[in-house]
């Protein structure tokens, strides 16, 4: 009988790096898992900070399990982290990519952090044809259509060159919309000091994102970064470093 692979796929397990009191808590993106985040973890790790990279509900696993998610979930599973971190730190700063940045932002006026940071976040407005074709979907149980033929063998579990589900279900993209929603609502309510980083070259988001987050943002102290030459991931790209420097700046120049 052929075995079944592990639930939790190699590299969505939560990872907890100990070291100065002030923790950083890394929040992947959407159909990503922790691994997304290893090389800032390592970067802020080595710059003093205690850092906690957690598994966000109904990722590191396989499509489906995004099915039965809502985004509430996500922003428990950000709760979660926090209480435990605040067990293990004095102090602690909320770090998201794309939809982690979404959940970082939201959380951020819910549950004030010390400072937070904001990376490729998306700010989208959805036309009413899309949004009708997508719950169409969804109530059909389609999946997104973003696939790697290369690597076949790997399935729906993951790509081959980024720690990602290849596709997803249309099911959770009402989610994603619901979240963006709270976002929006949280933005003018934050108070802390935020930054906010995107690539000029960035796909995936709209190139007014930065811009429209950055004006409705309620912290008197709230820096913006443009990057150039940079994907969608900034935490995964080749000239990362750059990117985790910025931060390491905004951190020190707060006192963090």
């Amino acid at each position: 009988m052929k075995s079944l692979p592990p639930y939790t796929v190699p590299g969505a397990e939560p990872v907890l790096l100990r070291a100065g009191p002030t923790a950083c808590l890394l929040l992947h993106g959407f159909t990503a898992q922790p691994e997304e985040m290893q090389y800032l973890a390592a970067d802020l790790h080595g710059r003093g900070y205690s850092v906690l990279t957690p598994r966000l509900a109904g990722h590191g696993t396989q499509p489906r399990d995004l099915e039965r998610v809502h985004w509430s979930d996500w922003l428990l599973s950000v709760e979660d982290s926090l209480d435990l971190l605040s067990n293990v730190s004095d102090r602690i700063v909320l770090i998201g990519q794309s939809m982690g940045a979404m959940l970082a932002l939201a959380a951020a006026a819910e549950y004030p952090p010390a400072a937070v940071v904001a990376l490729s976040t998306p700010y989208f407005d959805v036309p009413p044809l899309q949004f009708a074709f997508l719950r169409a979907g969804a109530a059909l149980g389609w999946m997104s259509s973003r696939s790697d033929p290369r690597h076949a063998e790997l399935g729906d579990r993951r790509k081959a060159d980024y720690p990602a589900y290849a596709r997803y279900p249309l099911r959770v993209f009402p989610e994603l919309i619901s979240l963006q929603k709270a976002m929006r609502l949280a933005l003018p309510k934050i108070s802390v000091p935020a930054l906010l980083v995107q690539s000029r070259a960035d796909r995936d988001v709209g190139a007014d994102s930065l811009d429209r987050i950055h004006a409705q943002l309620g912290s008197s102290s709230k820096e913006k970064l443009w990057v150039e030459g940079m994907g969608h991931s900034l935490v995964w790209d080749e000239k990362r470093q750059q990117v985790f420097d910025a931060i390491g700046t905004f951190l020190k120049n707060n006192n963090l």
